[in-house]
């Protein structure tokens, strides 16, 4: 049995975006920390309690070259004009350099209920995001809420510049099932970008003095079968 996990990009260069790849294929590959025989020191393939823990857990990877620096207090970029700036950074805290930048992929599964981890460090890349940030995670139902990820970060104390490559991973994701994941790749259509911003937008009502749980989105997400419907109706495969 294999789960479906549909996946997009909702940005206009959506064309470049590519489905999440396994970190155990990239970590053997790029590494070579394998062996054919079970006896060796190097064999890492034959332990199930490191092949186990990253069985579902893929690498996202920017679809830009990208770069901005705090200058004078403020970021600053050269790259793409100030209107790509606005649309994918996030200023959170110029002072404790606490930023958001967006490439704007979703995960969705017709499950009635599929925990994903998302924004893990990616503990197995040599990049600059590996370098220079600290990363923020989080996790949430894919099966019971629909919004796009963000990559929010804290760049350490030695760097005042964010840098990334296209193709450069930005982080990992861990969806927690044993089963085998199936990816379909849907086109990001202007009325799955407004449902998806419907539902955001409901986040900034205060519902509680409290701090909220994930609980109040589940409890009032609905639409689950139109998304699918949409979703359906706009498949790339």
């Amino acid at each position: 049995m294999a789960i479906t996990i549909y996946w997009a990009c909702f940005e206009d260069e959506w064309i470049k975006a590519v489905e999440p790849e396994k970190v155990l294929k990239r970590f053997y590959s790029s590494q070579g920390i394998q062996s054919p025989t079970r006896n060796s020191p190097m064999a890492l393939n034959y332990c199930p309690v490191f092949n186990e823990t990253l069985g579902n857990t893929y690498a996202i990877k920017s679809i830009y070259d990208y770069s901005f620096k705090i200058e004078n207090n403020r970021p600053v970029s050269l790259d793409h004009g100030q209107r790509f700036f606005d649309e994918h950074v996030i200023v959170r805290s110029v002072d404790k350099k606490f930023f958001g930048y967006q490439n704007r992929y979703i995960f969705f599964t017709d499950e009635d209920s599929l925990m994903m981890s998302a924004y893990q460090h990616p503990i197995f890349e040599d990049n600059e995001i590996s370098k220079r940030c600290m990363i923020i995670p989080g996790s949430f139902d894919i099966g019971r809420y629909f919004r796009n990820l963000e990559f929010s970060f804290i760049l350490k104390k030695d760097f005042n510049e964010f840098t990334v490559k296209a193709e450069d991973v930005l982080y990992y994701l861990t969806f927690h099932t044993k089963e085998k994941i199936k990816f379909k790749q849907f086109r990001g259509v202007p009325e799955l970008s407004n449902m998806m911003q419907s539902l955001r937008r409901a986040d900034s009502f205060n519902l509680s003095r409290r701090v909220p749980t994930m609980d109040i989105w589940y409890d009032k997400f609905k639409g689950k079968k139109w998304i699918l419907n949409k979703i359906n109706e706009n498949l790339l495969d």
